[in-house]
């Protein structure tokens, strides 16, 4: 009788995520399992994983041990006892009694089948446990010059961004190099933010514009908020994270947290940002204000029309709603009665009259740049974190005490929010800035989301007034409705200021524009 091959399973793992290395482990596993006639079942993959932590649930570890456990592996195959194991306690738990498991390395000869391979792994995990500590004792020095050097240290890569190998690093030794496709995603939720954006309207027209998560997944409000506030995308490397201490704690270090930090406590990184450092700090002063967690402060606001739309007839206010046939159409009704009409007519004709406005000449000279002084407010701001560096250094040279330094730290960062939040104000993105120089208007429209969209509407009229058309009357096209809605425009008077020569915040129409926005207008 034929023996029964044994069933083969390959693991492969490494602390940085590089396709490339694990490619290679895994083509020398399956040369072996080969070899040796083995049935290979399952291939368990712990990329940008670390050994010398724990690998619980989620990881392809935890996965592993529960095949193991379930009786359907014979032979454990890597590269490496030190990709396989890296502590004692990991050789017990993939060794215990229960665990009849084999484990074969390749470039160090181990197979646990004999008494002296299973020595041989007990004593190069052994010999790895004390070369951790000892370099996690050369390590502090080194951490602390990578940090001051603006490098982030190995790990998850930010969205965005990819890990540069050490053999492709330049001169400085820069660690991060942007992904073109993933950071115009980025930038793409930046301007919807400032641009007047909710987080839920972003997340919609990513997912419908078919745009996916690295991992393939649809984007969610909790991803992208946590994109926005980041400091890597900025080009800033966040502090540290202080130590871990729950009683069940694994390790001395929390997660990374983008809200557990200030912003003064983040130093220049040494990668090419996709933000700009002033795009995130106002999105963490948006998405950061606890009045605005709960949907935004908004659970309202979610057509085109809302805000701005009134019945024509009553001048009562409209609400979207969808009609009551076998494919249900969505649609805006008077609350008072006064009609029920299809919301894509309505939106069609108003995204048409908006288009033609916004391709008008001379928009440049419509686009408000009231403001405060932003110059003075972003020096304002570096002198704080020159005065909180200060601080830091006379408290780490014993020159002040503990609790005068906590209270200088604490006005410091106070005072530095109070300027973020001014900033944040100052800068805001004016809903129709975007359009000044752009070619393709329409497309540029079309690509927003509905948020954003309607920021542009309110900057532009102050009520949009559909009428009925009366029982039995159809309106099919945006032709057709010509006549049955009316957009109150806002006079550019309102919201243009710029200097004519004189001290005045009196604005007019621009001539070489006035045809053009008058033939959209009426």
């Amino acid at each position: 009788m034929a023996k029964k091959a044994l069933r083969a399973a390959i693991y492969v793992r490494q602390s940085v995520r590089e396709d490339q290395g694990i490619s290679q482990q895994i083509a020398e596993c399956k040369r072996r399992v080969k070899g040796e006639g083995w049935k290979l079942v399952e291939t368990y993959n712990d990329n940008a994983t670390s050994a010398t932590k724990e690998r619980g649930e989620g990881t392809e570890w935890a996965r592993m041990l529960v095949d193991i456990d379930a009786g359907k592996l014979d032979v454990i195959v890597s590269v490496t006892a030190a990709r396989l194991l890296r502590r004692m306690v990991d050789v017990y738990e993939l060794t215990k009694p229960k665990r009849d498991v084999r484990i074969v390395t390749l470039r160090d000869g181990i197979d646990t089948s004999t008494l002296g391979g299973r020595m041989m792994l007990t004593m190069l995990v052994l010999f790895a446990e004390a070369e951790i500590e000892e370099k996690e004792a050369r390590a502090i020095p080194y951490r602390a010059a990578r940090r001051e050097a603006g490098h982030p240290a190995p790990g998850l890569v930010p969205y965005g961004y990819r890990w540069i190998p050490k053999l492709e690093r330049d001169e400085k030794g820069t660690r991060y190099a942007v992904v073109p496709a993933e950071a115009e995603v980025i930038r793409y939720m930046s301007r919807e933010l400032l641009g007047g954006a909710k987080l839920g309207e972003i997340v919609r027209a990513l997912n419908d514009q078919g745009k996916v998560t690295r991992k393939g997944a649809r984007w969610t409000a909790s991803t992208v908020r946590r994109l926005l506030i980041s400091p890597f995308q900025a080009g800033m490397l966040p502090p540290p994270m202080p130590e871990d201490t729950r009683p069940d704690a694994k390790r001395p270090r929390m997660p990374y947290n983008p809200e557990a930090f200030t912003w003064s406590e983040c130093v220049p990184g040494a990668w090419e940002p996709i933000l700009s450092e002033d795009a995130v700090i106002v999105a963490r002063g948006i998405l950061l204000d606890e009045s605005r967690r709960t949907h935004d402060g908004n659970t309202k606001a979610k057509h085109l029309l809302s805000g701005v739309g009134r019945c024509g007839k009553c001048h009562g206010p409209m609400r979207a709603t969808l009609t009551k046939t076998t494919n249900p159409v969505r649609g805006y009704r008077c609350t008072a009665g006064c009609f029920q009409r299809p919301a894509s007519i309505i939106e069609g004709f108003i995204a048409e009259a908006v288009i033609k406005v916004l391709s008008a000449p001379g928009l440049l000279k419509w686009v408000d740049d009231d403001g405060q002084d932003i110059d003075a407010l972003r020096a304002a701001r570096e002198a704080l974190k020159a005065r909180r560096a200060e601080a830091e250094g006379l408290y780490r040279t014993g020159k002040l005490s503990g609790s005068t330094f906590s209270l200088m730290v604490d006005e410091i960062d106070a005072e530095a929010e109070r300027i973020d939040h001014e900033l944040a104000e100052a800068i805001r993105v004016n809903p129709l800035a975007e359009f000044v120089s752009v070619d393709d208007v329409r497309g540029l429209w079309e690509s927003l989301s509905t948020g954003r969209k309607r920021a542009i509407l309110s900057a532009l009229v102050y009520s949009a007034d559909v009428l009925p058309v009366g029982k039995g009357v159809r309106v099919k096209t945006v032709e057709e409705a010509e006549g049955t809605i009316v957009l109150k425009w806002r006079r550019a008077e309102h919201r243009v200021s710029w200097d004519t020569g004189e001290t005045t915040h009196i604005g007019k129409v621009p001539t070489e524009a006035q045809a053009a926005i008058s033939a959209a207008l009426n």
